[in-house]
């Protein structure tokens, strides 16, 4: 029996579904307090490192109005946000991925109008 082919090439669809996700988390953040916890925070900064990890895949012109939409929603994720003292996934993790703040800067901050409970969990991060 012969091994199943390969994985065709990466979808352009993929990453704009990737952008739409984004902005609407980031458009989200910017009209109402963020109410979940530190676990959905993770999840949802990481959908920008997925976006940073495809981009090198498709043109500005491949990806269409999705290359305007990412940049509006990356400064609404500016304006929804403050700088964080450490990354949020922790020290140990950035230091393993290599991440940085001017790099991976999602990772490096944290929502304005947030909860308790958020806050606290962030308080933990080493």
């Amino acid at each position: 029996m012969k091994p199943p082919p390969p994985p065709g090439p990466p979808d352009v669809k993929d990453l704009r579904e990737l952008v739409d996700q984004w902005a609407t988390f980031t458009a989200d953040l910017e009209r109402q307090d963020y109410s979940f916890d530190l676990d959905n925070w993770l999840n949802d900064v990481d959908v920008r490192e997925l976006i940073l990890e495809a981009l090198p895949m498709f043109s500005r012109e491949e990806m269409g109005d999705h290359a305007l939409k990412l940049d509006e929603a990356d400064k609404q994720f500016m304006a929804g946000t403050r700088d964080f003292k450490r990354c949020v996934w922790g020290s140990g993790t950035a230091k393993k991925e290599k991440w940085t703040a001017p790099k991976n800067w999602w990772y490096f901050r944290t929502p304005r109008r947030t909860n308790a409970q958020l806050e606290d969990e962030l308080a933990t991060v080493r």
